[in-house]
């Protein structure tokens, strides 16, 4: 039977100067440009929801061994008005060029909060796409992606491009800040037929509520014979206690998507990498057992079943899996608190699996990888 391997491991950006400034490093995205150059995506501020978040890049020229820090993304001096950058995805598509897919929150009232700590509701924000013709050493934008009217959504992923051409994102949707709720998530698509400009009618995918279930992160990668398959965090929307992670398999084309069929992984943030003849790893984040931290696991029958026996923990947040001392119990002031989170993974061209996440180590919130392999 096959295992995954830790290959290698190593922190992509760490606080360089941490007796003068703070910075919390978080949500990163990671793409190869070529055999040995890798790009990496991350979210930089003082806090996880802070109003000076921006959005910063490194990069690696030899396999991803050592990493350079590259500056921003995008410069917040050129805005007319204070913005937050949060989560930035990175994405190859089709001419070779690439683009990112982040959001931004207006922070013209800093006192504003994000989340309506009564409701769960989320102050609206807008959805960029960044779009870059030279690996990233330069990116233009942002332009603003329209999103549906009446429609409250943050990217869960980055764009995919699908078999037939067209660009697929997807969503969380939310309820508004002034919306009273409840809290009901469920995921949501949009495709754009000309690389971006326009985007079309939405659909849903990822909708448990008749079953009582709110499904969310839900990172779409296509595979290897061109359909597409997910796996989402998934909770009792009555209780608000996690379940196990459920998955779900999309059609070429994106519009068709099996129900969301619960697994056995006990996990919450996720990524997903496919290895072609029915193999995948996912890394994964597991916040209530013992021990916390990240772990990766195979399967080998299309993500039906998974080898919790023979999983790798990646990192262990034993003790360190909060920040500060009292963390709340609900949504979602229960956010406030994390201090790990948000794999994502990818497959390099000899095969091995990529990933970064984010974690807290000595008072220090940052950006790590590891290199996987299956024997």
């Amino acid at each position: 039977m096959s295992q995954i391997k830790l290959i290698d491991s190593g922190v992509i950006y760490r606080n360089p100067n941490p007796g003068y400034e703070y910075h919390f490093a978080c949500q990163s995205h990671l793409i190869q440009i070529s055999q040995h150059e890798l790009l990496c995506s991350f979210q930089r501020g003082q806090a996880l929801y802070s109003l000076d978040a921006v959005m910063m890049q490194a990069r690696s020229v030899d396999g991803g061994k050592t990493w350079q820090a590259e500056g921003l993304i995008h410069d917040p001096a050129i805005d007319d008005r204070p913005y937050s950058y949060h989560g930035p995805f990175l994405s190859r598509v089709s001419d070779g060029s690439l683009v990112i897919t982040a959001i931004r929150w207006n922070r013209s009232d800093p006192f504003h909060p994000l989340f309506n700590v009564k409701t769960g509701g989320i102050f609206q924000s807008e959805t960029l796409l960044y779009r870059s013709s030279d690996n990233g050493f330069n990116w233009s934008g942002p332009e603003i992606i329209e999103v549906p009217d009446g429609m409250v959504i943050t990217p869960s992923g980055g764009v995919v491009v699908l078999s037939n051409g067209y660009w697929f994102l997807s969503f969380d949707q939310w309820h508004d800040y002034h919306d009273p709720g409840p809290y009901r998530p469920r995921t949501v698509g949009l495709f754009s037929s000309d690389e971006g400009r326009t985007w079309g009618d939405p659909i849903v995918f990822g909708n448990g509520e008749a079953l009582g279930k709110g499904h969310w992160h839900g990172r779409i990668i296509r595979r290897r014979d061109n359909s597409l398959f997910t796996m989402f965090w998934t909770a009792d929307n009555q209780s608000g206690k996690n379940l196990t992670l459920h998955s779900s398999n999309g059609s070429p084309d994106g519009f068709q998507w099996t129900n969301p069929e619960p697994t056995n992984i006990p996990g919450q943030t996720n990524w997903v990498a496919d290895l072609g003849d029915g193999k995948m790893v996912m890394i994964y984040t597991v916040r209530e057992m013992q021990p916390p931290g990240f772990f990766a696991v195979f399967s080998e029958d299309n993500g039906k079943s998974w080898n919790l026996d023979h999983q790798v923990h990646l990192w262990d947040a034993t003790g360190r899996d909060k920040i500060g001392s009292n963390a709340p119990e609900s949504y979602p002031r229960s956010h406030d608190t994390i201090s790990f989170g948000a794999p994502t993974a990818t497959v390099l061209e000899e095969g091995d699996v990529f990933a970064t996440f984010w974690c807290t180590e000595v008072s220090v919130t940052q950006i790590r990888y590891v290199r996987l392999r299956v024997v």
